[in-house]
């Protein structure tokens, strides 16, 4: 019988988020008012720009709202990324086994070496008992080299991926879970 848990996170925004949502709106006025402008001195069809403009804010403002869904079938894990809540872009595909560090992002030691990093964390949207923790993967992407990882899955989504780890992190696991 498959395993399968799957989990939908929604990425807190950060300044840099909010900068990008107020450059859209701004852009948005100036070409408004500059079309508006134009049409006073004789361009009737400047009209369009406007219209076009509030169209293209609205789609980017939505683009900005990201999601990332987090899915386990017999230990392969799967994150994709959502953008405006109907885009979907498959972000990491990794056996749970090839993992060679994990744990909560404080309590494990990262490696110093150079690697990918993928970000995909945020807000539990799946319930209201939120005991979704920042957790950390490393491991060695046949595509990316050497990766690690940074999301927060919560208890249910860990109990579905813990038992597809390698042997020595599960006691490793054990261990850091008893003290």
């Amino acid at each position: 019988m498959d395993q399968f848990a799957e989990m939908l996170v929604k990425k807190l925004p950060s300044s840099k988020d909010d900068l990008k949502r107020a450059l859209i709106i701004t852009g948005a006025a100036v070409i408004t008012l500059g079309a508006v402008a134009l049409v006073f001195i004789g361009y009737p069809l400047a009209l369009v720009l406007p219209v076009c403009a509030i169209w293209a804010a609205v789609y980017l403002m939505r683009m900005t709202n990201v999601e990332y869904e987090y899915s386990v079938t017999n230990g392969s894990l799967d994150i994709d990324k959502i953008l405006g809540q109907n885009k979907r872009r498959s972000m990491l595909s990794i056996d749970v086994g090839s993992f060679t560090v994990y744990g909560r992002a404080g309590e494990v030691s990262e490696s110093d070496a150079e690697m990918t990093t993928f970000l995909a964390g945020g807000v539990s949207l799946m319930g209201e008992d939120d005991d979704a923790e920042e957790y950390y993967a490393e491991f060695d992407h046949p595509e990316h080299g050497k990766c690690c990882l940074y999301f927060t899955p919560d208890s249910r989504f860990r109990e579905a991926l813990e038992p597809f780890l390698s042997r020595t992190l599960r006691q490793e696991l054990k261990r850091r879970n008893a003290q």
